[in-house]
């Protein structure tokens, strides 16, 4: 018989950042941590990436209308910002413990990839609450903005002037395959809260009400999130990547990486037919600084690998799905190198 999972614990002395991407994903995810957190008496703050304005399908079966232009999208963008409100106060939560910032829905790679604004909001508040628990989602979220989100966040933590904290990752699409998770459980009222604060997100419900729904009916799963440790690109900072299993991939996708090292950030994207075609290119850092990054195909994958001098303090890679989407989802999402080198490198035991 499976050992019980580790339940989440939250003290009257926590303060508790709760990150989510758009509106409804604060409850489906964290709606009775949110609730726990409240009934502890710890400090709470919400913050919403976006207004969720992005939604055409919903919009086009309520509203009775095909075309969606910036101003539809801008009336949805408020109409769910303001159903994001009633949700949270439905678990407790004030509004002005609740801060939405207007990112643009369906685009948080493509503000990722583009500069360090994103992350420098974050750290802003990060430092301005300083959490002791921070909340969101996992890099292997298979919605586009879920994971990079995730990769903003963990870069702003390395320039917020915070202590560490207790960081906690939440899946809202896509199956894992975390088996140490902790997890909270929901007693009957948490549930029902729950399910109350789902219902206010009305324009949500249309066409995907017993999905939403169900999530009011299981326990919350959080999967800890470790802190990726530095390494010497010297050292051999090497990973393998499985290749989309589909047609025309070569056209459709990129390599994308992203970096912060001892000499500077770097965003790279690069046409992934280029990249199995097997060669090296020059990451050209602040001063005289570079690395070079090597690509290499071996069958249904890539071996990719970075060498250099400046010490490495994260780095997030991805095989990112360009252009217009008939549907949202990617097959993976980021992957943090360093992590996954720290738990390659572990001694057994």
């Amino acid at each position: 018989m499976d050992a019980p999972h580790p339940q989440i614990e939250i003290d009257p002395c926590d303060r508790v950042l709760v990150l989510a991407p758009h509106p409804d994903d604060e409850v489906l995810a964290t709606g009775g941590l949110i609730q726990q957190a409240l009934a502890a008496g710890a400090a709470l703050r919400v913050i919403v990436a976006t207004d969720g304005d992005n939604n055409p399908w919903p919009q086009r079966w309520v509203e009775k209308r095909w075309r969606i232009d910036a101003t539809a999208r801008e009336r949805w963008g408020r109409r769910r910002r303001a159903e994001g409100l009633a949700a949270l106060s439905c678990l407790g939560v004030a509004d002005t413990d609740v801060r939405f910032l207007g990112w643009p829905d369906s685009g948080l790679t493509d503000r990722l990839l583009a500069d360090a604004d994103g992350e420098s909001c974050l750290a802003e508040e990060i430092t301005r609450f300083r959490p002791s628990v921070l909340v969101a989602p996992v890099l292997g979220d298979t919605h586009p903005d879920h994971s990079a989100l995730r990769v903003m966040l963990e870069l702003a933590l390395a320039q917020a002037d915070v202590a560490p904290c207790r960081r906690l990752g939440f899946r809202v699409h896509g199956i894992g395959a975390e088996t140490s998770y902790r997890a909270l459980t929901l007693n009957a009222e948490q549930v029902q809260r729950k399910q109350d604060a789902t219902l206010a997100h009305t324009s949500q419900l249309v066409l995907s009400r017993a999905r939403m729904l169900r999530y009011a009916q299981r326990e919350e799963c959080f999967l800890p999130v470790p802190a990726s440790v530095p390494l010497k690109a010297c050292m051999g900072a090497r990973w393998r990547m499985p290749l989309p299993g589909m047609r025309g991939w070569g056209k459709a996708h990129a390599l994308v990486l992203v970096l912060a090292t001892s000499a500077g950030e770097a965003r790279w994207v690069l046409p992934l037919r280029h990249a199995v075609q097997g060669t090296a290119w020059d990451i050209t850092l602040e001063g005289n600084a570079s690395l070079r990054f090597v690509v290499r195909q071996h069958g249904d994958h890539i071996d990719l690998a970075l060498q250099g001098g400046p010490l490495l303090h994260k780095v997030f890679c991805k095989i990112h799905r360009q252009g217009e989407r008939l549907f949202i989802h990617d097959a993976r999402g980021w992957m943090d190198v360093l992590a996954e080198a720290a738990t390659e490198h572990a001694p057994a035991g």
